[in-house]
């Protein structure tokens, strides 16, 4: 970009002077930090010399291996670090010391999530994870990285991965002048760094009454170094088993189905080890598959899963499941819920680079590596990736750096991919009829095996009469052929083999594409699968070689939902979809009508504006410039957002200007979307705005910045050394998002010594968090009898709160007769809490008086019909 940001401000130069004054005994204070590091090698070291060092090699080699690319590359070369969005809080009378967070304004709709992907929302690490619930459901669409993220957790805590980060302009430059320095000006800085440190904490300790000297940190080592991990996939579970049942152990099909991960020494000595770690609470169990299985047998695998919780509940579990339809693992099964983060602009450029480092390994060998991409090729795959999945962007980059891909777009890529995994004496074009089939079958069945894919491949004619002589003999042949083409595919690394001979290919979303071949020329076909949740996939890729006219046609007119999912559904079908697709137009121009109607639900809104980014349709520019100017500040503001996360740099001088707009709420989402273009002229706008601004606006600026390493991270450096107080201020803000040890000695240097109490107080706060190694971590949900204003609401009625159910009856009661921010609360707090018996109750408050109440009660509504994964009438 153009903009020079090291002349921004008066006192960069002399800021960074002052402050390498004490950077260099950085390796002291990173010592500190990175203590808990040490002690996690420690602790990895002391595991695998007294656990099976084969079952460590085994499930390593596993998470390696088992991703979407695992034929040719480790997972830990590649991988982009997963982050987790927390789910929304309950609602309650705001607590007068916490502190809202300025991205509260980003709605994140969790079936159309890319309106928030290019914002620096709060979110959680793998380490995070540890320090809060014990029982999570990690939620996602397809193609998130749920998978990923779950072999990450292992590899992480086995002490096999570290994550890759962008550079750091301020960390070059620091080192650089530190590169300068001779050993006696080094000396001489370490000490007054001590001396500065120790009295930090005496002031802290003054204030605050810490001290971190006598501090216990045992259990500041991340707990997931501490467990046992292990990984199952629910497809391996053998549910046949004639052991299993209610009065069983519920371990043993676990122990069964981790054995068949290992090699037969290993399978032979971890189940002790196994037994005793799930007794002690030591393992960290981490399941997977769940929405991979067929209907029927979800019910079975949740009843063992429930089983499981309940004998071994102090173990901990993360347990992946569907964005859509997750109610069985949080309000049945009592998991936390958190979600996949979609990729941000810095994890695309992550995971374009580090492609491009690991491909001379990836398409050569060691004796013979391949060229690397070249920067134009790299810089392709970068460009117009908003509102990609991690799938999307993985294939994607692989054709383009392969440049094998035959058709431009999607179509290429998924072709592409299959024909990797073929050896050379096959032919894409003479399998594609059996692949085709056994695609579909996954999608009905759950998996693939040697028997039904004969059956489906050779589909006998009502017309034909079978020679019942020569049936088995062709049968048993056919058999035979089907069996080597899975053990081939299998091999090749398309194909996962699971127990009973079942098979399921190495992501859902190829069998989905491969499934989706099987309309063509058959439309009635596409109608009837339309309707099933395990073909949705398939029916978005269908838009790459079929028409569709007559499904969206039928979509549009039917009798809407209550989130109107199943209208906003058919945004996920239109990337797919060809630029002159005759109901292209037609499609954007009703979930324009749906976002601005003047009496719509502000939750319609946002699903619709979510629903315009998925469609990566260049077409939705020009409409939500036309909502910039609406009278509704909700419009204003969902127009900001929606625009910065599309990424169209057409509309930036009119965002600009909304940053002097008369509601506070569109002023914030203007610098946001600013912040989200990351041009030139917005980045202009951001500075200009961040130096004149309002707190609000500062501090938003601040931490957007915080997520821009090239430009913003030398900004707010400069800026915490500014004259201006509140600009200092705000920096400080955007300091503690930044995981650098730059940052925190800045936010250490504020706090002792600013000259301004407001700029020392946050400072102070930002400091004592980063000292203290507090992380931010799930929390679950408080059942309805711990609920504070329920509580107060029924004693001001002379009525107690009593345990279960009994609650849930009080809470229904506050939203049948509460006053008007009472019923908000509990049209909220019932939704969040599942309790899917109130939707008639909430029906009826969509009819209240207040406008608030019937907002909660749409809300609320809509959020049930997300967790039962079922539409609700609209």
């Amino acid at each position: 970009m153009g903009f020079d940001v090291e002349n921004f401000g008066m006192g960069l130069l002399a800021g960074w002077a002052s402050a390498y004054g004490v950077y260099r005994a950085r390796h002291l204070i990173k010592r500190g930090l990175n203590s808990l590091s040490q002690q996690a090698s420690s602790a990895q070291s002391y595991a695998t010399q007294s656990a099976d060092r084969r079952y460590i090699n085994a499930v390593v080699q596993l998470a390696q291996t088992s991703h979407l690319a695992g034929r040719f590359v480790h997972l830990s070369q590649i991988i982009v670090e997963p982050r987790f969005l927390p789910a929304p809080t309950l609602a309650a009378p705001l607590d007068e010391d916490a502190e809202p967070s300025v991205f509260d304004i980003v709605p994140h709709i969790v079936d159309h999530p890319y309106l928030s992907a290019p914002y620096n929302l709060p979110t959680f690490s793998i380490d995070d994870l540890g320090a809060g619930e014990r029982r999570l459901a990690l939620l996602g669409g397809l193609g998130s990285g749920r998978t990923t993220a779950l072999f990450a957790i292992l590899l992480r805590a086995l002490g096999e991965l570290e994550f890759r980060k962008l550079p750091d302009k301020v960390q070059q430059r620091l080192d650089a002048e530190e590169a300068a320095l001779d050993e006696k000006q080094r000396a001489v800085r370490v000490r007054e760094r001590l001396i500065i440190e120790q009295k930090a904490k005496e002031k802290l300790a003054e204030e605050k009454g810490v001290s971190f000297e006598s501090a216990d940190t045992s259990d500041r080592l991340p707990l997931f170094n501490r467990l046992m991990p292990v990984y199952l996939h629910l497809a391996d579970l053998n549910t046949g088993d004639a052991e299993f049942g209610s009065e069983i152990d519920p371990a043993e099909p676990l122990v069964r189905a981790v054995q068949r991960q290992l090699g037969r020494v290993a399978a032979s000595t971890v189940p002790a080890n196994l037994y005793r770690r799930l007794g002690e609470g030591q393992a960290l169990l981490l399941i997977d598959g769940l929405d991979d299985l067929p209907e029927a047998e979800r019910p079975r695998h949740l009843a063992w899963l429930q089983a499981l919780l309940r004998e071994y509940g102090d173990n901990f579990f993360i347990v992946a499941g569907p964005a859509v339809g997750y109610g069985a693992l949080t309000a049945r099964l009592g998991l936390t819920p958190i979600f996949m983060r979609p990729w941000s602009e810095n994890d695309v450029q992550l995971a374009a680079e580090g492609w491009a480092q690991a491909w001379p390994k990836i398409a050569g060998t060691r004796r013979a590596p391949a060229a690397p991409p070249d920067s134009n090729v790299v810089a392709a795959v970068r460009a117009n990736a908003r509102a990609l999945s991690p799938l999307d962007l993985t294939l994607k980059i692989w054709a383009h750096y392969a440049n094998d891909a035959d058709d431009p777009g999607f179509e290429g890529y998924l072709r592409a991919f299959v024909v990797r995994h073929l050896s050379a004496d096959q032919s894409f074009g003479l399998l594609l009829p059996q692949l085709t089939a056994a695609g579909a079958l996954q999608l009905d069945e759950g998996c693939v095996t040697a028997a039904r894919l004969a059956g489906s491949a050779m589909p006998v004619s009502a017309d034909d009469e079978p020679d019942m002589e020569a049936e088995p003999a062709a049968k048993k042949e056919t058999d035979n052929a089907q069996i080597k083409l899975l053990n081939g595919l299998h091999r090749a690394g398309l194909l996962t083999r699971w127990t009973g001979g079942r098979y399921q290919f190495r992501h859902p979303a190829i069998a989905a594409y491969l499934a989706s071949l099987s309309f063509q020329n058959e439309p009635e076909r596409l109608l009837a699968k339309a309707a099933l949740p395990a073909w949705r996939q398939a029916i978005a890729y269908a838009a790459l070689h079929q028409p569709m006219d007559e499904l969206v046609r039928i979509r549009l007119n039917a009798p809407p939902d209550i989130a109107q999912f199943n209208a906003l559904e058919i945004a996920h079908w239109l990337p797919f979809a060809s630029a002159d697709a005759p109901w292209r137009a037609g499609y954007i121009k009703h979930i324009a009508t749906l976002m601005a109607a003047p009496t719509q639900y502000p939750l319609v809104r946002e699903r619709a504006a979510a629903a315009m980014v998925t469609t990566r349709d260049p077409g939705v520019v020009g409409f939500l410039r036309n909502v910039l100017r609406a009278r509704s500040p909700h419009l204003r503001r969902l127009a900001c957002l929606t625009l910065g996360a599309v990424g169209s740099d057409d509309a930036t001088s009119e965002i600009i200007s909304l940053l002097s707009d008369d509601d506070g709420s569109v002023k914030l989402a203007a610098a946001l979307a600013l912040g989200a273009l990351r041009s030139e002229e917005s980045l202009v706008g951001l500075v200009e705005a961040f130096t004149e601004g309002e707190d609000i606006t500062r501090q938003a600026i601040a931490e957007t910045f915080a997520d821009i390493p090239e430009e913003g991270l030398p900004i707010l450096y400069d800026a915490i050394h500014d004259e201006d107080m509140m600009l200092r201020r705000a920096a400080v803000l955007g300091l503690r998002r930044i995981d650098a040890p730059w940052a925190f000695i800045a936010i250490y240097s504020a706090f002792l010594e600013d000259e301004q109490w407001y700029v020392r107080s946050a400072a102070q706060l930002a400091f004592q968090e980063k000292q203290s190694g507090r992380r931010a971590s799930p929390r679950s949900y408080p059942p309805a009898e711990s609920l504070d204003w329920l509580a107060q609401w029924a004693t001001s009625r002379g009525e107690n709160v009593p345990p279960g159910a009994g609650a849930e009856g009080i809470l229904l009661k506050a939203l049948q007769e509460g006053d008007q921010q009472i019923k908000v609360y509990a049209a909220d707090n019932l939704a969040h809490l599942g309790v899917v018996a109130t939707t008639k109750p909430l029906y009826s408050a969509l009819r209240d008086r207040q406008a608030d109440v019937r907002e909660a009660a749409h809300r609320a509504l809509s959020t049930l019909q997300l967790q039962i994964g079922q539409p609700l009438p609209g």
